[in-house]
């Protein structure tokens, strides 16, 4: 029984461990990786324009709220 097995697993095609053994699947691998690194600066790009964009509202709003309690001081002095 055992020289029966030994011979089929001789003569069985040889199989590879997971999908890394061939070259189409690297490829596969190596353009998703450049897909998420270019994903990824792209979206650090937009991290960096909306902390931008949202700083200036701040200022833009501090600076619209100390005109308007300068405008309603004004306005109850006359």
């Amino acid at each position: 029984m055992k020289i029966i097995i030994i011979l089929v697993l001789l003569t069985a095609a040889q199989c590879h461990a997971g999908w890394f053994g061939h070259d189409d699947y690297k490829e596969r691998w190596q353009q998703s990786e450049q897909k998420l690194e270019h994903q990824r600066a792209i979206t650090g790009q937009w991290q960096l324009a909306s902390a931008i964009l949202g700083t200036t509202c701040v200022a833009l709003l501090v600076i619209g709220a100390a005109i308007g309690a300068k405008a309603r001081k004004a306005v109850k002095h006359e």
